[in-house]
């Protein structure tokens, strides 16, 4: 098999999708806007709220307020772009439950991609705006720091993804997994825009295996601070055991997937 051009087919098919989501939204240009709009004030209104405490306080632990600057706009940018591309990879569980998977079993391309890329949510361009003129506007990073947030980005947008996959494809073995899966992530989300120092212990070790929110956002910011290669081989490392994880986890649960009899089709 010819790995470079399937790679190269499989990215083109992901802009396509990703191209075509993003138009179709479009066609509703106000509310598009509205989301855009409304998720921005969401993420600024909470900056505010750490950059004030920040002021007041300097200096907690060691972090500063340019940190969590860093860490919510790592995070969100990543977040942002893992559903602005993979968004349909929320409705895993649902998919799964109502025989949803059938639309995309008879085709060509690779199921579990297609069932990620097949929706976007608009609302996340808003976390993608934010993140980059946050970081621009109050970090004020040189090129070399421009050029490793944009590495940063799709690496967490991996994990993200992984994560999702990881839990919906859980619906296979479990039955309706839906709201399991919506609770762990929205704490994933919410865990990775805390300051990592103030969990410790046991916590702490959570945060880097079951639920990744340090390779989130912790590892990034260690990363734009001070650029090491055996933390990058670890983030990297990471990225790798979750997309791994997530595509053997759907695998196996597919062997034992009910078809819904479902007839359908997909663009």
């Amino acid at each position: 098999m010819n790995w470079p051009k399937r790679c190269a087919s499989e990215v083109r098919l992901i802009l396509a999708y990703a191209l075509a989501n993003t138009q179709a939204a479009l066609e509703y240009r106000a509310a598009f806007i509205v989301q855009v709009v409304a998720m921005i004030a969401n993420n600024s209104l909470w900056l505010f709220f750490w950059w004030n405490y920040f002021q007041q306080f300097p200096l907690v632990n060691g972090w500063q307020g340019t940190d969590i600057v860093i860490l919510w706009s790592v995070a969100a940018c990543g977040f942002g772009a893992s559903v602005v591309i993979f968004g349909n990879a929320r409705q895993l569980p649902a998919l799964i439950m109502n025989g949803g998977l059938d639309a995309y079993l008879g085709m060509p391309r690779y199921a579990l991609l297609h069932v990620c890329i097949a929706a976007t949510d608009p609302s996340a361009w808003g976390d993608i705006i934010f993140a980059i003129g946050a970081y621009l506007l109050l970090v004020h990073p040189d090129p070399g720091h421009i050029a490793l947030f944009i590495i940063m980005v799709p690496l967490t947008a991996l994990i993200y993804t992984s994560f999702m996959v990881l839990l919906g494809s859980l619906a296979f073995f479990l039955g309706n997994t839906e709201g399991l899966a919506q609770q762990l992530f929205g704490a994933l989300i919410s865990f990775s825009t805390y300051p990592m120092d103030i969990f410790n212990g046991f916590v702490r070790v959570i945060l880097f295996t079951v639920l990744p929110a340090g390779f989130v956002s912790f590892v990034p910011l260690q990363l734009l601070h001070h650029f090491s290669w055996p933390l990058l081989a670890l983030l990297l490392g990471a990225v790798l055991a979750f997309t791994l994880g997530a595509v053997a986890l759907f695998g196996a649960g597919l062997r034992r997937y009910e078809s819904g009899n479902l007839m359908g089709a997909q663009m």
